[in-house]
């Protein structure tokens, strides 16, 4: 009699352990998730299809962690990263990792259009990528251009950005705005702003500005937005202007969010 209750005892035991083993063999698969920018490009919509045995999702930002049933979420607040992971119980998925971080160039030069030499780059402009560089105004570069660097329109003086598009040049149509952000501290400028940008606008040394890259004069998903820090504003050889400045570009198409 003894024996039996011992054997029951440890069949149990067995089938318990087998139970819980079974409990931690789920293997779950990290979401597949696409974004779009939305809400003026102040939102970050995140969707994914639904992961075999999830039970929810955990979303974590660089300062916050987010729970959720659904296979959808919008990330309201500027981050850097974001990852996204299918849950069950005390199981995770790896993450699905946004990175949400501007592209930064450290250091251009431009020279206003004053500039004897001709050879100097005066044109700002960005690539898909993120990646900027200083392009002289030869017709070979028109169509590339986003800013320009000049020192002799009215608007500007001493010197500022205009748009590209501004000058008529039959390689360029482009619609690019930019607007003061009100601060000297370009680390901490994260958000820019929905409205308020216009095509051309003085630059002054330490200044700090939002960049609205579009050929629509009304937000859309397809256009991106920047920051740019001037450094210094020069003038060789009491002439035309020099300007060192730092950009940074955030390749999500429509996202308005500027973190480092």
């Amino acid at each position: 009699m003894f024996r039996k209750s011992t054997l029951i005892v440890a069949l149990a035991a067995v089938v318990l352990l087998l139970g819980t083993s079974c409990d931690t063999l789920v293997t779950l698969s990290k979401p597949n998730v696409t974004t779009e920018a939305v809400n003026t490009g102040a939102t970050l919509r995140l969707t994914w299809t639904a992961v075999t045995d999830a039970q929810s999702y955990e979303i974590t930002t660089d300062d916050s962690t987010f729970t959720t049933t659904s296979t959808s979420f919008d990330v309201t607040t500027p981050t850097g990263t974001i990852d996204v992971r299918a849950v069950n119980g005390n199981d995770k998925s790896d993450p699905a990792t946004i990175d949400c971080k501007v592209v930064e160039t450290s250091s251009l030069v431009l020279y206003g259009i004053s500039d004897a030499s001709g050879n100097d780059p005066s044109g700002l402009a960005f690539t898909t990528s993120g990646s900027a560089s200083a392009l002289s105004l030869d017709d070979a570069n028109k169509a590339t251009i986003d800013f320009v660097c000049d020192d002799q329109q009215a608007t500007v003086l001493p010197v500022g950005f205009i748009n590209a598009g501004d000058y008529g040049w039959t390689q360029n149509s482009k619609v690019n705005t930019l607007m003061d952000a009100g601060t000297t501290d370009y680390d901490a400028f994260k958000f820019a702003a929905a409205s308020g940008y216009t095509t051309q606008l003085p630059t002054l040394a330490n200044g700090v500005y939002a960049l609205w890259l579009s050929t629509s004069a009304s937000w859309t998903s397809s256009g991106h937005f920047a920051k740019a820090k001037i450094i210094s504003v020069e003038q060789p050889t009491g002439t035309y202007y020099k300007i060192t400045l730092r950009v940074a570009y955030q390749k999500l198409g429509g996202l308005r969010w500027l973190v480092n």
